[in-house]
Order: structure tokens, then C-alpha cells, then sequence
């Protein structure tokens, strides 16, 4: 862990950017209606690949961006070599599925209870 805060300047400069181009990604899905789920779904994947980190190698404790490590790594060395990018990536969307089911539970209990008590 002693990687990312030694470069900590240079993470504050990517998470700026990254949040340009998740601004970027969502404005992709214009066509899909607002508020739907498919929609929110997309969004999700859009800030899982880009705010993932990976360790650049299985025993690093620098690391990088989960969506260049993988392909990298799978280029350089192997795919098999490249599998624990994979873990961390799955990972990733595993929170981001987890939040989103919470987020969904709370739009459909509100809208439960604001339907109660008309």
C-alpha cells in the first residue's frame, strides 16, 4: 500500500481525469431512458473500470489502473499470468453490483412507502 501514497499527487491527477471520463461515459448512454436500470447498470461498470486499482505484479505493492494492468500484463506474459488482474477486477464488480442492489432497494422501499401513504 506504501505505493499509492507515494504517489499520491499522481493518483489525485488520474482520479481527476477519471471523473472527466466517467463524465464522458455516462453521456455515452443518452439513448437508454433515464432512470432505468439498464442505464444505472452501464454507469456501473463505467466506474469499476476506471476507480479498480491492481498491483502492477501479484506481489507488488505499486499499482495501477485494473483496466491497463490486465491488458498489459496478458500481452507481456500471459493470460495465465494476468488471472489475478481478473480477481481484482471481479472484485470491483462485485461492490459495484452490491451498491447498486443497495441503491435499488432504497429507490423501491421509497417508492413503496410514498405509495402507502397516499
Amino acid at each position: 500500500m506504501d505505493g499509492l501514497f507515494q504517489f499520491a499527487g499522481f493518483w489525485l491527477l488520474y482520479l481527476a481525469f477519471a471523473t472527466l471520463a466517467f463524465w464522458c461515459w455516462r453521456r455515452m448512454f443518452f439513448w437508454l431512458e433515464r432512470g432505468s436500470d439498464v442505464r444505472r447498470f452501464f454507469h456501473m461498470i463505467g466506474a469499476v473500470l476506471l476507480y479498480t486499482p491492481a498491483p502492477i505484479t501479484p506481489e507488488s505493492e505499486f499499482f495501477a489502473p485494473v483496466f491497463v494492468v490486465l491488458p498489459f500484463t496478458a500481452l507481456t506474459s500471459s493470460v495465465e499470468s494476468a488471472m489475478y488482474a481478473v480477481n481484482w477486477l471481479i472484485g470491483g464488480m462485485v461492490v459495484g453490483a452490491s451498491a447498486l442492489a443497495i441503491i435499488q432497494l432504497s429507490r423501491w422501499l421509497s417508492a413503496r412507502m410514498q405509495t402507502a401513504t397516499e
